[in-house]
């Protein structure tokens, strides 16, 4: 499981830099309509890959306490 949320932070942080950077040239530009919406499809696949790691942080947790959990 641990792979999977890597995979999931690996894109996550691929999409923030593409983010960071589109939002700078964003910043100069404020106007631009076609920026605005290419960085709010952006935020919300960073939202999506966020969730992904969420869940899969809950399934190790949840994981570990059925291993470490006497009966």
């Amino acid at each position: 499981m641990v792979a999977v949320a890597s995979v999931w932070k690996k894109k996550r942080d691929a999409l923030k830099a593409k983010r960071d950077s589109l939002f700078e040239t964003y910043e100069n530009d404020p106007q631009n309509f076609h920026l605005a919406r290419e960085i709010k499809d952006i935020d919300d696949d960073i939202a999506e890959c966020t969730q992904h790691v969420e869940q899969e942080r809950r399934a190790e947790q949840r994981a570990a306490k059925l291993v470490t959990t006497p009966k």
